[in-house]
């Protein structure tokens, strides 16, 4: 009951109260042996924190998520965690960041077909893009074909009301109400999947990651060292040593060898 209080709490806007109840829940279901929901509610509580709480407690419950996910193959809990850690980056002014991990996160939500997140990592996407005021336009319309597939509208949720509403007045004005119609209508009358494609810019690389960090991975996953990397794509091996912490930072991973399963994941060459 807590857990759905919480959820509750964190519509209308009331973080402090989803953290504590997040908290609870927790605690409950640990105790009834639940950890999949304890580690469900731990998750939700860093999200109810980096919307409008203490990003040092935020920081900390991704943290454990991840290291959990990782252990034990769940791409899920680990979507909705880099969906904490793209918050957190949005509060702390790093739009770039806030995109890769935003991106990341809807590589693990989408194949649960889990909308409502990935239209929350969109909206941390369209944020990030307000000063690009096409992109953000366009962005503004694949939200909109999200959630009228979801039956809903981004207005009923109170929590997020006046930012989206304050970034859509941004890029009107910015653009003028012809070229936003223009560029809103690209995004809302598309398909889902196409829409997800250039929300991701996939034809770039990876989602989430540059050109050349999406390169690195693979040479990672191959069992190259910094320094063969560098050899290979002819950049310095600090350059190079650069690029495998900034993947990993970007994706939650702590280790090569976490990268190198990823990778192989997504070419579809691990059972």
């Amino acid at each position: 009951m807590r857990h759905h209080h919480g959820i509750l709490a964190v519509w209308r806007g009331n973080f402090a109260n989803a953290a504590e109840l997040f908290a609870r829940a927790r605690t409950d279901f640990r105790e009834l042996g639940c950890l999949d929901a304890a580690l469900e509610c731990r998750v939700k509580f860093a999200i109810a924190h980096a919307y409008g709480g203490e990003a040092a407690a935020a920081a900390e419950a991704c943290g454990e998520v991840e290291a959990a996910a990782l252990a034990h193959g769940e791409s899920w809990l680990h979507g909705m965690a880099l969906l904490a850690r793209a918050l957190l980056a949005l509060r702390a002014g790093e739009p770039a960041d806030a995109t890769a991990r935003a991106g990341a996160a809807i590589a693990r939500l989408r194949p649960f077909q889990d909308w409502w997140d990935v239209a929350m990592c969109v909206e941390v996407i369209a944020w990030s893009a307000r000063d690009a005021p096409r992109r953000a336009a366009r962005l503004l319309g694949v939200l909109h074909l999200l959630w009228e597939s979801l039956g809903g509208r981004l207005g009923a949720a109170p929590f997020m009301r006046t930012q989206h509403l304050r970034l859509d007045a941004e890029v009107r004005e910015a653009l003028g109400v012809a070229a936003f119609d223009r560029e809103f209508r690209r995004g809302a009358r598309t398909t889902v999947d196409e829409a997800l494609a250039y929300v991701l810019d996939e034809s770039a690389g990876v989602p989430g990651l540059t050109k050349r960090e999406s390169q690195v991975a693979e040479l990672v996953a191959e069992g190259l060292t910094n320094k063969d990397i560098a050899a290979r794509l002819t950049i310095a091996q600090r350059t190079a040593e650069n690029h495998v912490e900034r993947i990993l930072g970007k994706l939650g991973f702590t280790s090569r060898t976490q990268l190198a399963v990823w990778t192989y994941e997504r070419r579809g060459e691990l059972p």
